[in-house]
């Protein structure tokens, strides 16, 4: 009997041990798999006892400051400095010609400080300014791109003819492109091109917002006026570097001469809606294309969060449960900053054509006149157009005035970047 019970306590305590070493690794662990649905299971938490994400109630009255310098303590010029309240509200601020910065006007809280400069790597630093106002300095180590594995196995299919009426009648040829990297088969990719052509033609790799087949009323009419269309559609999901990686994979088989009857050396890339999240993250490794199209970007998770919980933003397609799971603003804000491109602007970007609806139930224009007014300030060539209707993807039914300019300024713009 002595024995069982010792056997017992025993057991138990293995199991105790082995349960509590669980909780610790749910609640810490950066596993994709996990962190969203801790995330969102505190966000209901908090919901239930009424003290999740108001506006701070504390007075405005704290500050951090400081200068930022390189590895040889020199100073870091127009990084831009950043903090987020736990309902969104970002503050931010730019490092001056001595590299030095002031955040004022802030609630007494716990933040994560993130900074960010062109060609260095994203510093995020915990500080407390419960105790009053900080002086923080910081100093930034040059970036590195993210490592992506080799192609491991191309295959590209048989040719066919497919055709499409919207927005008007047209014809081009397909292939079905198939891609083994480290991960097994990249998602469903397609190669569009004129039904006739003899030189090599510039590519639009073409990221859209859903599976690639469902766009081809964008990929064969680019195709028949005379460019290579790569079309990917990357699946919704939190963990978007995986889909970057493909997108990276593709770029180094096209510039490479892996696609016949494609020029390597004049690719323009063209994405809309959750698929610019890919695109504007990609641009911050990789400014090598003739020319960018954007169409209703999100540029903006912070404000997206802010008026998601101020009640003046629902969003549709389950955005509202991505805003949750990426976790609150002011201790997770890496998450958002890193898809939010208003806190990576660089002056060696490629032209970009901006294109966004009035109407855009999903993000609005804003976004992109904010992000058109930053580029043009760094130096960056951009074309802005705002259109009055056609709603969030700028897509229509029928053929309209709207659809028709809409065409001939990607057109217009595509011609003269390529």
């Amino acid at each position: 009997m002595h024995w069982f019970k010792r056997s017992w306590r025993k057991l138990l305590g293995i199991i105790v041990g082995l349960l509590a070493m669980g909780v610790i690794w749910f609640l810490t662990t950066d596993s994709v798999t996990i962190w969203p649905i801790r995330n969102t299971l505190r966000y209901q938490f908090d919901q239930w006892r009424d003290a999740s994400q108001s506006v701070s109630h504390q007075p405005a009255d704290r500050s951090i400051s400081g200068c930022i310098r390189d590895a040889h303590q020199q100073p870091i010029v127009g990084a831009i400095v950043a903090v987020s309240e736990r309902n969104g509200k970002l503050h931010r601020a730019n490092s001056n010609s001595q590299g030095c910065y002031t955040l004022a006007n802030l609630p007494a809280n716990n933040y994560q400080l993130l900074v960010t400069a062109p060609s260095y790597r994203d510093d995020v630093s915990a500080v407390n300014l419960h105790n009053g106002s900080i002086e923080h300095d910081l100093q930034l180590v040059p970036a590195i791109a993210p490592s992506y594995a080799p192609v491991e196995k191309l295959q590209i299919g048989s040719t066919s003819v497919v055709s499409r009426t919207m927005p008007y009648p047209t014809q081009a040829l397909r292939q079905q492109v198939q891609v083994w990297g480290d991960n097994g088969e990249q998602q469903l990719t397609l190669l569009y091109r004129p039904i006739t052509a003899t030189n090599p033609l510039p590519l639009m790799l073409a990221v859209y917002p859903g599976p690639a087949d469902e766009w081809e009323s964008v990929s064969i009419p680019l195709a028949e006026r005379g460019y290579s269309v790569l079309a990917v559609g990357p699946a919704y999901s939190l963990d978007l570097e995986a889909d970057i990686a493909d997108l990276k994979r593709l770029l180094a088989l096209a510039r490479g001469g892996s696609f016949a009857g494609v020029d390597g050396g004049r690719v323009a890339i063209m994405a809309g809606s959750y698929s610019s999240l890919h695109v504007l993250r990609l641009l911050q490794d990789d400014v090598g294309f003739t020319g960018v199209v954007l169409l209703g970007p999100i540029s903006d998770l912070f404000a997206m969060r802010e008026n998601f919980v101020a009640g003046t933003f629902m969003p549709p397609f389950g955005l509202d449960q991505a805003l949750i799971a990426l976790g609150y603003p002011d201790e997770q804000i890496q998450r958002y900053a890193t898809y939010s491109a208003q806190l990576h602007p660089r002056a060696d970007l490629p032209p970009i054509l901006l294109l966004h609806s009035r109407t855009d139930e999903v993000v609005p224009a804003s976004q992109s006149e904010f992000l058109a007014a930053q580029w043009r300030g760094v130096g960056v060539e951009v074309e802005s157009y705002f259109f009055a209707g056609m709603s969030h993807y700028l897509q229509a039914v029928d053929r309209s005035p709207e659809l028709d300019e809409l065409y001939r300024i990607t057109l217009d713009f595509l011609a003269r970047v390529n």
